[in-house]
C-alpha cells in the first residue's frame, strides 16, 4: 500500500538485508517481450541453427567473463553462483529443444528461444521451494541474454554512476555483476527473505527491500530514495526533513552494527554464568564468509539441498565430499552439524519426480524419500563420513515421526561404511547421529527416540505448523502461524526437559531460535543451544 506525505511515496516491502541506503535511483527494466513470429524457409534453417548457437557462445562467454571477474574480486564461493547459469547454457538437452523447433516448426531463433526459456521458467515459478523458484530467474536471466545478443543489443547492464537499483526482480548474478560497480542498495517487486538473491545480497552487505509490488511503477530513474532493509521501508522522493531523520538513522545503525559485530567473538554468557552456544544455519557456499565474521560458535545446520540444486543433475560423490570438507574446514574448531537431504513432493529434482501429490508437506519427502532412494542417499552418507576426517561433523536426519526410520536409517550407514571399506577410502564412522523434532509424534514420543540418537535438533517452523494445522505460506491462516502457542510451548519444554534427563545435547535451529523475544524465554525454558541465520547471530548473543 502506498501512503503520500507532501511529495514523499511510502512503499512498504520485506526487509531483506539489513542497512539504510539513500540515493538516486537505477530503474533496471529488462523485460524481454515475446518476439514476433516469422516461419523460416526450409532453405535457410541451418543458418538460422547456426545464428541461435552463436548467441549461445557469445551468452556463454559473457558469462565466463563475469565468472573470472567475480572469482578475482570475490572468490569462488561467489563464482559459482555464475557458474550455475553456465551450466544451464551447458545443458544440451535444454538447448536441443530450441533446435528442434526452428528444425520441425521452422520458428525463428529468437521465438524458438523465447518459448522454450518461458515453458522453463513457468515450470520451475510453480513450485514451492525457494531454491527451485530461483533456478526460474536463472533461465530468466539467460533468455534476456540470449535474446539480447540475437537482437544485436550489447549485453551489459549501462549502469553509470553509484545508484539505488529498482527492477521487477533481480537475480544473484546480476547482484554481483552491478556490486563491481559499487550498487548503493536494491529493491524490487517480488521476492522473499530466504530467497538466493536476499542471501547473496546479506553476504556482500549490499542493503535490500524485496516484495513492494509497486515500486517499478511508482518510482522512475533519477528519482531519489531511501532504502530502510532494517524494516522494508522504502521513501521515494523524500522531503530535506526526512532525509536528515533518516541519515541520523543510518549513522545510528552503522554506530550499533559495528558495536554488534565487536561483541558478537565474544562468549554468549547470562549474567548468572551460563554459557549459551550461538550456531549458524548455512545452504550456501557463498554465506560461508558471513558465519566467520558473525561470531558463529559452529554450524548448527547445514541443509544439503542447496548442493542437490545447484545443478541440472544430481552431485557427485566426490563433490559432495569436497563441499562438505569445506564446511567441516570453516567450521573448525567448532563442530558442523550435516542435515541429510530434505526434499520431496514438490521438491524433487526433474529427473527423480514421480506423480504429483495433493499434500506434498504431509506427503512423501525428507528421510521417507531418502529411505526410498538409496541410490541418492548412500552416495551423501558416503561423502559425509568421508569429509568426516577431523571429527567435526555430525549428521542430523529430517522430518522423523517414527522410531523405525532411525532404525532403518542405520542399516543403510551400515552399508555405506561397508561400501567404504571395500573401495579402500579414507573415512571416519566416529559420527554423532541425531534427528530434528519437527513432527509433534517425535516430540511426544521423546523418549523413546533419545534411547537411539545422540542429540536432537527443534525444528520449530515444521513443529509449529504440523502442531497447529497451519500452512506458514497461507496468507489466509498466516496469522494463526505463532511459536509462543502454549501448545507449542508445552512441546518445546517436554523435549528440552526429557534431553536433560537422559544427558543428550538439545538445540534448537527453526526461526524461533533467531527471535530476540524468544530466545529469553527458552533459556528460562532450558534451553542452551541455538542457532539461527548468520546475521541474526551478533544481536542474539548481544
Amino acid at each position: 500500500m502506498t501512503a503520500d506525505r507532501r511529495s514523499e511515496i511510502y512503499l512498504k516491502g520485506i526487509p531483506a538485508s539489513p542497512g539504510i541506503a539513500m540515493g538516486p535511483i537505477f530503474l533496471y527494466r529488462d523485460h524481454t517481450h515475446e518476439p514476433e513470429l516469422r516461419i523460416i524457409p526450409v532453405s535457410k534453417l541451418d543458418d538460422e541453427i547456426s545464428r541461435f548457437q552463436r548467441a549461445i557462445r557469445a551468452s556463454r562467454d559473457y558469462l565466463k567473463k563475469i565468472h573470472r571477474e567475480t572469482d578475482q574480486k570475490y572468490g569462488n564461493d561467489f563464482a559459482e553462483i555464475v557458474q550455475i547459469q553456465i551450466s544451464i547454457l551447458d545443458d544440451e538437452i535444454f538447448l536441443k529443444e530450441v533446435e528442434k523447433l526452428i528444425r520441425e516448426h521452422r520458428y525463428n531463433a529468437a521465438y524458438a528461444t523465447f518459448k522454450v526459456f518461458q515453458e522453463k521458467k513457468e515450470h520451475f515459478l510453480k513450485l514451492s521451494d525457494d531454491y527451485m523458484r530461483e533456478r526460474a530467474f536463472d533461465i530468466q536471466t539467460l533468455k534476456r541474454l540470449i535474446l539480447k545478443k540475437l537482437s544485436g543489443k550489447k549485453l551489459d547492464i549501462n549502469y553509470k554512476k553509484k545508484s539505488i537499483i529498482v527492477t521487477d526482480n533481480i537475480n544473484p548474478a546480476d547482484i554481483i555483476r552491478l556490486h563491481h560497480k559499487d550498487i548503493l542498495g536494491f529493491c524490487t517487486n517480488v521476492g522473499g527473505k530466504n530467497s538466493h538473491t536476499a542471501i547473496v545480497a546479506r553476504s556482500l552487505g549490499v542493503p535490500a527491500v524485496v516484495g513492494t509490488e509497486y515500486i517499478t511503477t511508482a518510482a522512475k530513474s533519477g528519482d531519489y530514495l531511501i532504502l530502510n532493509g532494517n524494516d522494508g521501508v522504502v521513501i521515494i522522493n523524500p522531503t530535506p526533513e526526512t532525509i536528515k531523520e533518516y541519515s541520523e538513522k543510518q549513522r545510528k545503525f552503522l554506530i550499533l552494527e559495528n558495536g554488534l559485530l565487536q561483541d558478537a567473538m565474544k562468549p554468549a554468557r547470562t549474567r548468572d554464568g551460563k554459557n549459551i552456544t550461538v550456531m549458524a544455519n548455512l545452504e550456501f557456499i557463498e554465506e560461508l564468509e558471513q558465519f566467520r565474521n558473525s561470531g558463529a560458535e559452529g554450524i548448527g545446520l547445514y541443509r544439503t539441498e542447496g548442493l542437490f540444486f545447484s545443478g541440472g543433475t544430481l552431485p557427485g560423490e566426490e563433490f559432495q565430499t569436497q563441499t562438505y570438507i569445506k564446511f567441516a574446514e570453516n567450521a573448525a574448531p567448532y563442530e558442523v552439524i550435516i542435515r541429510t537431504l530434505d526434499v520431496g513432493g514438490d521438491k524433487i529434482l526433474p529427473d527423480l519426480a514421480d506423480l504429483p501429490e495433493s499434500n506434498p508437506f504431509l506427503g512423501w519427502r525428507a528421510i521417507r524419500f531418502c529411505l526410498d532412494h538409496k541410490e541418492v542417499f548412500v552416495p551423501q552418507l558416503k561423502a559425509i563420513l568421508q569429509a568426516n576426517l577431523h571429527g567435526n561433523i555430525k549428521l542430523l536426519l529430517p522430518m522423523i515421526s517414527a522410531l523405525e526410520e532411525v532404525r532403518q536409517f542405520k542399516e543403510i550407514l551400515k552399508e555405506a561404511i561397508t561400501l567404504l571399506k571395500n573401495e579402500h577410502k579414507e573415512f571416519n564412522a566416529d559420527l554423532e547421529i541425531g534427528i530434528m523434532v519437527e513432527i509433534p509424534s517425535a516430540a511426544i514420543m521423546i523418549d523413546s527416540f533419545l534411547d537411539e540418537v545422540d542429540f536432537i535438533s527443534i525444528g520449530t517452523n515444521d513443529l509449529i505448523q504440523y502442531t497447529l494445522a497451519v500452512d506458514r505460506a497461507n496468507e489466509k491462516v498466516s496469522y494463526l502461524y505463532n511459536h509462543y502457542h502454549p501448545s507449542l510451548l508445552n512441546l518445546i519444554k517436554k523435549v528440552i526437559d526429557a534431553a536433560k534427563s537422559k544427558m543428550k545435547p538439545v538445540g534448537m535451529c527453526g526461526e524461533m531460535a533467531g527471535d530476540p523475544v524468544a530466545v529469553p524465554l527458552l533459556i528460562g525454558m532450558g534451553l542452551e543451544n541455538f542457532s539461527a541465520t548468520p546475521s541474526r547471530i551478533p544481536e542474539i548473543k548481544n
